[in-house]
């Protein structure tokens, strides 16, 4: 059998159902999980400084200590609009922070 070969009931199968244009999410901010590694003397000023960028804007701030306590991991939940303010700032005023990976957040059904 060829590989493009498809019966009809396997194309209706495949295809998705048509529906109604759903509103799109684009009016809501789409979050990202940003990653971060400070000196642990640091993590007050980068608090300090997150709240300063984002403000509301932020919905957590996790912090993990790692290298016994000199350093410290951060965790940031925020929209994809401030995470390159919140980067900016902190590569001006915290030098010595390291930026881990940025993953992407699902959106949430409005309910």
């Amino acid at each position: 059998m060829h590989a493009f070969f498809h019966t009809q009931a396997a194309q209706r199968r495949a295809k998705p159902p048509r529906s109604t244009p759903r509103a799109t999410p684009a009016a809501a901010p789409r979050g990202c999980l940003m990653q971060l590694t400070v000196d642990a003397a640091a993590v007050t000023d980068l608090r300090a400084l997150v709240m300063r960028t984002c403000g509301a804007g932020m919905e957590f701030m996790r912090v993990e200590a790692c290298d016994h306590g000199a350093r410290v991991k951060v965790w940031l939940c925020l929209s994809r609009a401030l995470a390159g303010q919140v980067m900016e700032a902190v590569m001006r005023a915290l030098p010595g922070a390291e930026f881990g990976r940025m993953t992407a957040l699902a959106q949430r059904a409005a309910a």
